[in-house]
C-alpha cells in the first residue's frame, strides 16, 4: 500500500471514530442518568436491591417492580411486568445469541469452502440454509422486541405517572418519539412522588421500641420489593 493510500485509509478511520465519539458519549451519559434515577426511585421505595437499576437486563426487572409496586399500592392490581419483561429479555439475549452463531458459522463455512475450492452450487447452498436459519430467529425475535417496547413503556408511564400525573402522558409521548428525552425525564423527576400516597408523618418522640413508620410501598409482603 504507498503512502498516499495509507494516510488517505487513515483519514477515513479517524473520521468515522470522530462521528461516533459524540453518540457514546451521549449514550454513556444517558445510561448513567437513567440508571441513577432507577437506583433513587427504588431505594426511596423500599425497593430491593436497588442497585439493579445499574446493570443491563437486570434494569427491567427494577422498572417492572416500580410499575407492579405503583398498581398495587394505587390502584389495589397485582401485576407482573417485572416477570414478563426480565423473562422477555432473558429470551431476546438468547435469540441473539443464536443468529450471531448461526452468522459466524455461516462465514466459517464460506471460508472453509472457498479455500477447498467447492463449487458455487456448495456455497449457494450453504448462504441459503444459514439464512434460513437465522430467519427462523429474526421473526420470533422481532414479536418478542415489539412486546418487551409495550410492556416496557406501559411500566414507564406508571413510573411518570407515580412521579408526575399531570405531564405523564407527555413525557410517555416525547419518550417513545424522541428516546433521548427519556433519561432526562427521569432523572429530574426523581424526587417528585405526586401520585404515590401521601406520606405518613413520623412523631417527633418516638420510643426505642417502636418502629418507625412505614409507607405503604414499603411493606415487606410482595414480592417486588
Amino acid at each position: 500500500m504507498s503512502y498516499y493510500h495509507a494516510e488517505e485509509l487513515m483519514e477515513v478511520i479517524v473520521s468515522a471514530l470522530l462521528s461516533t465519539v459524540p453518540s457514546m458519549l451521549f449514550g454513556i451519559v444517558s445510561y448513567v442518568l437513567t440508571a441513577l434515577a432507577l437506583y433513587t426511585i427504588a431505594k426511596r421505595r423500599g425497593i430491593h436491591n436497588p442497585w439493579l437499576a445499574w446493570i443491563p437486563v437486570a434494569n427491567y426487572w427494577l422498572i417492572g417492580s416500580l410499575s407492579d409496586q405503583y398498581q398495587y399500592v394505587v390502584k389495589g392490581r397485582n401485576c407482573s411486568k417485572r416477570k414478563w419483561l426480565l423473562i422477555l429479555e432473558i429470551v431476546s439475549f438468547v435469540l441473539v445469541a443464536a443468529m450471531l452463531f448461526f452468522l459466524g458459522s455461516m462465514l466459517v463455512q464460506m471460508i472453509a469452502a472457498a479455500m477447498g475450492n467447492s463449487s458455487e452450487t456448495y456455497l449457494m447452498n450453504i448462504v441459503m440454509g444459514s439464512l434460513m436459519r437465522i430467519l427462523g430467529v429474526c421473526l420470533p425475535l422481532l414479536g418478542i422486541g415489539i412486546a418487551v417496547a409495550i410492556i416496557y413503556y406501559m411500566a414507564l408511564y406508571d413510573i411518570y405517572k407515580s412521579m408526575d400525573p399531570a405531564n405523564c402522558v407527555l413525557f410517555l409521548v416525547l419518550s417513545i418519539l424522541f428516546g433521548v428525552t427519556q433519561p432526562f425525564f427521569l432523572f429530574f423527576n426523581r424526587n417528585k412522588e405526586l401520585g404515590m400516597p401521601p406520606r405518613k408523618q413520623t412523631p417527633r418522640f418516638v420510643p426505642e421500641q417502636t418502629p418507625p413508620p412505614q409507607e405503604p410501598w414499603e411493606q415487606d409482603h410482595k414480592d417486588y420489593l
